[in-house]
């Protein structure tokens, strides 16, 4: 299920920060458990620390599913004797002994029971999309934890950990860092925060500490007693990401260390020099409230001071004044979407007026497209306008676009949730509104290093890699200029990184909807946004014009310098 097991330094790393809180809870013997032990590193780590800590009387316990990674923990543990219990088995199953809901979920065998609830529990649970283990097992686990909605298989493990977990025992879990800040998260966030008191998080970022894709985040939490008050409280956060572009802290020379996991354990803050490559450390404390489900910001003090000038300046946000829509989603990109559709028989080539230019990420660069621009890939769309709303077509009335849908039935019949929603077999999954394409809209990928954001006047439509924006009914045609201009500049990518803080790996950076729809925007009609607005507008029809580089420049610094002057950072706009 794409494991990604946890590299010893990694490991040590998050055991020794989990077993250091066990130092006000001496009563023995300590229950550790991991619930994913994979090929048994982070367990074993943990029972390190338990015997760095002169903890003496102890018990572990380690739950993996594959069975060749349960055998390679049983080697990896066996000097360990007795005081390791390795279970080959469903974590999720077992837990359901913590809860009286067991009735839900099939007899458990004998040899999975994990007795008592544990002290301790260190975890790097698996990152799975549920529906990739089957509908009904998906459904199954959705029920169990009352999950809903985008979920991940580490959603269902954070809750099971929870019942397994005693009240005042302690978590140390590797998890992906999107949790803090995306709308999938929010459920997770909340969950936290009601049943744990967060000790400490620690984003490792970029740092490639594991194989995952996912960027990974420590968390360290403590279960709550049913007697904790609601009360807000300050979280102390280590965030590390790689050093890209012109870095703050360059002035300042790097501190050389052997590893990034030994800068963190040393308190180092700033830009530290690893074999790895350059990152900078930020500390902080951010504040969290039980039951709330915002963004988890780590924020320091001075980003902190940042992002309050910003709103104290800011008017709107583009999702008050503008749609932030992702681009459409055919869950079969390789029938719906070509750049050959000619080579195709006559009798099976799909009829032209459903045939539609189609925008990809390869497409985006700042500003606008080259005049005449024509994307080369046409997406099969078979979607229209119907009265207030939209329809799907009739294939009889596109006989050579029904007879191209028929060679791939099987496949499309065989994406279950378009046919269980009651639609066509033969539907995009999310055609988005067929009306709206005709509309002017910026268009930007949803992942890059730098913003890519572009008007687009002609009726093309966004592929799902894309996102697009739209002004809501009654906004001045004017305003999609300002947001094009406010997107694209130097001090809008600094808000981005300051208040989101998901940049991937490379230095990219995540541009979705719940992101960018924060964007703030200055008043209109002030001075510098009407400059912002003249700028852009001049830099559209100049990259349009495919202008010297020097000109688009020279335009660009001028944007930059009106976008800081409209939120009041007069003279901070230079070249960063």
């Amino acid at each position: 299920m794409g494991a990604h097991y946890t590299p010893a330094p990694l490991a040590k790393f998050v055991a020794d920060k989990a077993v250091a809180w066990l130092k006000q809870m001496r009563a023995e013997p300590i229950r550790v458990l991991d619930p994913a032990c994979g090929d048994g590193q982070l367990l074993k780590a943990a029972i390190e620390a338990l015997l760095e800590h002169r903890i003496k009387s102890w018990l572990a316990v380690g739950v993996e599913a594959d069975a060749h990674a349960a055998g390679e923990a049983r080697r990896r543990l066996a000097h360990a004797g007795s005081a390791v219990h390795l279970i080959q088995g469903d974590f999720l199953q077992a837990a359901t002994a913590f809860t009286p809901q067991q009735e839900l979920w099939a007899k458990r065998d004998a040899d999975t029971s994990l007795g008592t609830r544990f002290d301790v529990i260190v975890a790097n649970p698996p990152y799975v999309r549920t529906q990739v283990l089957g509908a009904a097992e998906a459904q199954r686990i959705a029920n169990r934890y009352g999950l809903s909605g985008r979920v991940d298989l580490y959603h269902a493990f954070i809750r099971a950990i929870g019942d397994a977990l005693r009240s005042g025992g302690i978590l140390g879990i590797i998890i992906s860092n999107r949790f803090m800040t995306t709308l999938a998260g929010k459920a997770v966030r909340s969950y936290l925060l009601n049943e744990f008191e967060v000790l400490e998080v620690i984003d490792l970022g970029d740092t490639k500490l594991f194989e995952a894709a996912v960027l990974p985040a420590v968390l360290i939490a403590r279960r709550k007693s049913p007697a904790n008050r609601p009360e807000p409280y300050l979280v102390p956060f280590t965030r590390v990401y790689s050093r890209t572009g012109r870095a703050q802290v360059e002035e300042t020379p790097a501190r050389v260390c052997s590893s990034i996991v030994e800068a963190i354990v040393a308190g180092d803050n700033g830009l530290v020099e690893t074999p790895d490559g350059k990152f900078v450390i930020t500390r902080g404390r951010f504040i969290v409230t039980p039951g709330a489900t915002d963004i988890w910001r780590l924020v320091s003090s001075q980003e902190s001071e940042f992002l309050r000038r910003i709103r104290e300046r800011s008017h709107q946000t583009i999702e008050e004044v503008a749609f932030v829509r992702v681009g459409i989603k055919t869950t079969a990109d390789e029938v719906f979407i070509r750049d050959n559709w000619a080579v195709l028989p006559g009798e099976k080539r799909p009829e032209d007026d459903l045939l539609r230019p189609i925008l990809h990420h390869e497409d985006a660069r700042p500003w606008a497209l080259p005049g005449r621009y024509v994307p080369t890939a046409r997406v099969l769309y078979p979607h229209v306008v119907s009265g207030s709303g939209k329809r799907v077509v009739d294939l009889a009335v596109y006989p050579h676009a029904r007879r191209y849908l028929e060679s791939f039935r099987s496949r499309l019949e065989a994406r279950r949730y378009v046919i269980d929603a009651g639609r066509r077999w033969y539907e995009i999954w999310v055609p988005q509104d067929p009306a709206a394409w005709g509309l002017a809209k910026v268009v930007f990928p949803d992942i890059s290093p730098e913003p890519r954001f572009f008007l687009v006047e002609e009726n093309y439509i966004v592929n799902g890699d894309c996102y697009w924006i739209t002004l809501r009914p009654g906004m001045p045609e004017e305003t999609l200029y300002l947001i094009l201009g406010i997107a694209n500049s130097r001090l809008m990518t600094r808000f981005h990184d300051t208040a989101f803080s998901n940049k991937l790996y490379s230095g990219r950076r995540r541009y979705i909807t719940q992101y960018v729809g924060k964007y703030p925007l200055p008043r209109p009609g002030t001075p510098a946004a009407l400059q912002v607005i003249a700028l852009t507008k001049e830099l559209v029809e100049q990259t349009r014009q495919q202008a010297a580089s020097d000109s688009i420049r020279q335009l660009e610094d001028a944007v930059n310098l009106a976008v800081y002057e409209a939120f009041g950072f007069e003279g901070e706009g230079g070249a960063q």
